[in-house]
This record gives C-alpha cells, sequence and structure tokens, in this order.
C-alpha cells in the first residue's frame, strides 16, 4: 500500500510540474504608463 501512496504522489507531483511549465516561450506586451512606448517583456525573472 504504501508503494501505491509514493506511485501516485510521484505522478501528481510529475504532472503539476508539467502542468505550470509553458508551452512555448512568449513575450508579454508592456506599455510605459509614462510614455506610452510599447515593448516585449523577456519571459522570468
Amino acid at each position: 500500500m504504501k508503494k501505491l501512496i509514493t506511485l501516485v504522489l510521484m505522478v501528481l507531483f510529475a504532472a503539476s510540474m508539467v502542468a505550470c511549465a509553458p508551452a512555448k516561450a512568449e513575450k508579454t506586451r508592456v506599455k510605459c504608463p509614462a510614455c506610452g512606448y510599447e515593448f516585449e517583456a523577456p519571459m522570468g525573472g
């Protein structure tokens, strides 16, 4: 029973990690509120 629970938890953990990963690297359009200049912000921190 312990092996079954461990397997289920591992599958759920893997599924949650895949769900968080972006399908493709999309850039976000950002508009400066002061000057109105629009640019694409890079993904990541």
